[in-house]
């Protein structure tokens, strides 16, 4: 690169075999060196320059009386040189290197976007030399203010559609949108652009910091501790250091007003300059959770005492008796399938076993049951030889109404949903599942049984007590338990027998019926082997849950269980003292009905599921039989409530059909997730014979939406796009004015550097150990037409003015 000349005074160099001289010599200097110089004043200000010129020659005339000599010979050698000066009577010709300086618009721009290493990179590539000139401490320039604020446009641009996108939601689908299978360099570049994000906020947040740390140091004063804040507001660690205690600790302030908001903006930028990573990182990351993806009212045409009675008096269910001769109104023999799915499968003893019996038992504990339009499951859990051992024999499984409407109402849904995929409007077109779910009551059975010999004192136990807790009560009867009824129940020991009885509660307690069954032996009626007598006590109850039906899990195949039903939830009480989930009084005569004869080999429902367990053909056979009876009740009476109100049906019928307007009913319609609105056109009218209840669907898939985590996430990023709106709209409407200057470590200690030692930092050469030295106020004023930093209150110090250049 070639090298610049300027005067120098007095000569330092002489060239061999000439004499020394005084006057004025050239000498060769780099690139950016002497620019403060009186020479280089001197090519800044042509006046000055033929000043300088008259001053030198007359100097050389008295000093040298040779010096024409001198001045020719040195002439001479500067063109051979150089060829850059020359030295004669008419005005002095300099031809300077070209040279671009970041003064001009380009080298602005790339100033405030914090490119200076691009543009200066560029300068040296292009073969231009940069030099140092005077710069403008503060820009009344419109263009610079505006300048400045692109740095600010992308971070809030990216925060703002971070926002959108997650308050009002976008669903994308079982997998992010690509290619298949290739979510994880999806999600990689996701999480690039999140720290890109943050990279950009944290650098608009660092300039707007510094800008309001600069326009105290220039207008007013500022702790010495809070000049560096700009450069650690990123660092949290900042809020307990020895500056900022210093900073909140000091007097110096115009007003309380200016303390206020510089010490509440420090914190307020030091927590976004830790959250704002974080929440970059969860805002842009798409969600894998169950979206709201509408649904829609409906009315079954049943009271909600006819779904789910208190009190079941001697009236038998309206689909009971089934037989061989099915019709319409009668249900699929369900006791078949709970012995076939659950019961066949009840362990017992083996005379040959590979592991010795030290394999834990197991066995299902779930079965389908069949209604007129859906499939309900039934879910159970047995006390018994098993790994998982409850406090009381349970089982449950939605109402048979209920799931028939939900079945049905799912498919419209899906047919609702199918269609607005094929004409290219909103609809949820790829997903992992789909969750249809109503929320009402179902029943829930416990059931827990004691056993006694024949002729013996029967006892049930009383089972509102709380867990763990039966106490065993005698029944006062006379009958049941003796050898006559032994034998007529059993028919002389051939077959299990049944019989229901009424349990006061003055005795009992809570309790919904009792049981009493008769067991026979395996060899004789009486003896060691004889038959028992299992006197079981049953609570029945309605509990809430919420019937769902999973498209993965199976079209039609309605599921669910209650919150918290194996662990006592039975025995909490609502604000009115009366249980939370009501009981169920049962009259033995209802009962009887669920345990009638439905085969034609005159076999009850009771013995058939008896004869099943474990394919054994014999209960007394299996292992644990009193278990097993608490399982059979279980099931039978759970099965007998889900029926209940069976025939109920939905009301009206559906908006619009020919134009298709319920389609638009099950759908969100003002957002892309929500519920949906009224699908059926039907009104609820005071006194009618109805019972609301709502589907809720819901879609499993990718999608930004308005959760826990992302609206924290959102939150941090609203504050920081409020914070830099504010700033900007200030700095182009009001302020218009703008700086760069010392926004780094560098420029500081240049400042620093040029600046007067002052006697207040005496002895922090190694280090500062008092909060007194970071308290002292400081600013940046003019003194020796310089900048410099001023600790003390000095006359010489004037303000720095605007657009004013500065060495």
């Amino acid at each position: 690169m070639a090298s610049r000349r300027t005067w120098t005074w007095p000569p330092t160099t002489t060239k061999p075999g000439f004499k020394e001289t005084q006057g004025p010599k050239f000498s060769p200097l780099r690139s950016g060196e002497g620019e403060n110089t009186q020479a280089h004043s001197q090519l800044e200000n042509p006046q000055s320059r033929s000043e300088t010129e008259e001053t030198q020659t007359h100097s050389s005339v008295e000093h040298d009386p040779n010096g024409s000599e001198g001045e020719d010979h040195q002439s001479h050698d500067d063109e051979e040189d150089a060829g850059s000066c020359s030295q004669g009577p008419g005005p002095l010709k300099v031809e300077s290197s070209k040279h671009e300086t970041p003064s001009t618009g380009l080298g602005k721009l790339f100033h405030s976007l914090r490119l200076d290493t691009v543009y200066l990179f560029s300068q040296e590539i292009r073969g231009h030399s940069v030099v140092e000139e005077k710069k403008v401490a503060m820009l009344g320039d419109m263009r610079s203010a505006c300048y400045v604020s692109l740095l600010h446009i992308l971070p809030t641009t990216a925060s703002i559609m971070l926002l959108v996108l997650n308050w009002k939601g976008y669903y994308i689908g079982d997998e992010l949108q690509g290619p298949v299978g290739q979510d994880g360099l999806r999600f990689l570049g996701l999480q690039f652009a999140a720290k890109m994000l943050e990279l950009l906020a944290m650098a608009s947040l660092s300039t707007i910091l510094f800008a309001l740390i600069r326009s105290r140091l220039i207008y007013e004063t500022l702790p010495f501790g809070a000049m560096t804040t700009g450069f650690d507001f990123n660092n949290i660690s900042l809020l307990w250091s020895k500056e900022f205690v210093a900073t909140c600790g000091a007097t110096t302030f115009s007003s309380s007003r200016i303390k206020t908001l510089l010490v509440s903006t420090i914190v307020v930028f030091t927590i976004l300059g830790a959250t704002i990573g974080p929440s970059a990182a969860v805002a842009s990351q798409p969600v894998l959770r169950n979206w709201l993806g509408g649904g829609t009212v409906f009315w079954l045409n049943a009271t909600s005492q006819e779904l789910w009675p208190s009190n079941l008096d001697g009236v038998g269910l309206p689909d009971l008796p089934c037989t061989s001769s099915q019709n319409s109104s009668c249900f699929p023999p369900n006791y078949s399938l709970l012995a076939s799915e659950m019961l066949s499968f009840w362990p017992f003893p083996s005379s040959v076993s590979a592991d010795g019996g030290t394999v834990a038992r197991l066995m299902p504990e779930k079965a389908s049951i069949a209604g007129r339009y859906s499939i309900h499951t039934l879910e159970a859990r047995f006390i018994g030889p098993f790994i998982y051992r409850p406090y009381l024999t349970s089982a449950t499984t939605p109402s048979a109404a209920v799931a028939d409407a939900l079945s049905q109402v799912a498919r419209y849904w899906n047919n609702a949903n199918t269609h607005q995929c094929s004409v290219g409007k909103t609809c949820f077109h790829y997903y992992n599942d789909i969750f249809y779910t109503v929320n009402a009551l179902q029943p829930l059975t416990f059931v827990r049984c004691s056993a006694s010999d024949i002729n013996a004192t029967v006892q049930f136990p009383r089972l509102d007590q709380g867990i763990g807790k039966y106490p065993l009560v005698n029944y006062s009867s006379t009958t049941i338990g003796s050898l006559q009824w032994f034998d007529a129940a059993t028919s002389n020991g051939t077959n299990p027998g049944l019989s229901w009885v009424e349990l006061p509660a003055a005795d009992f307690g809570r309790a919904s019926v009792g049981a009493a069954v008769a067991l026979p032996g395996t060899k004789s009626k009486t003896g060691e082997d004889g038959g028992q007598i299992f006197a079981c006590t049953i609570d029945a109850r309605w509990a809430n849950a919420t019937a769902t039906i999973s498209f993965l899990g199976g079209p039609m195949i309605v599921s669910g269980t209650p919150t918290g039903w194996l662990g006592g939830t039975q025995y909490l009480l609502d604000s009115t003292g009366l249980p939370l989930w009501p009981q169920v009084t049962i009259a033995p005569a209802w009962a009887e009905s669920v345990s009638s004869i439905v085969t034609d080999s005159s076999e009850s429902v009771f013995t058939s599921l008896c004869n099943s367990l474990g394919r054994q053909g014999n209960i007394s056979k299996a292992i644990s039989p009193i278990n097993a009876v608490e399982a059979i009740l279980a099931v039978m009476i759970t099965d007998g409530l889900a029926r209940t109100s069976s025939l109920a049906t939905i009301l009206g019928s559906l908006k619009g059909l020919d134009k298709g307007e319920w389609i638009y009913e099950f759908l969100p319609k003002d957002s892309v997730f929500g519920t949906g609105g009224s699908a059926f056109n039907y009104t609820y009218q005071q006194g009618d014979q109805s019972t609301k209840f709502e589907l809720i669907t819901a879609v499993n898939g990718y999608g930004y939406g308005v959760t826990a985590a992302p609206l924290l996430s959102t939150l941090v990023l609203l504050i920081y796009c409020l914070i830099a709106t504010i700033y900007v709209v200030h700095s182009i409407c009001f302020a218009r004015m703008t700086s760069s200057s010392w926004t780094s470590i560098t420029e500081l200690v240049a400042l620093a550097a040029n600046s007067t030692p002052s006697s207040v930092l005496k002895n922090t050469g190694a280090g500062i150990a008092t909060l007194g030295i970071l308290k002292q106020p400081v600013k940046i004023s003019v003194i020796d037409n310089r900048l410099q930093m001023v600790f003390d209150d000095r006359e010489d110090a004037d303000e720095i003015i605007q657009d004013e250049l500065y060495g």
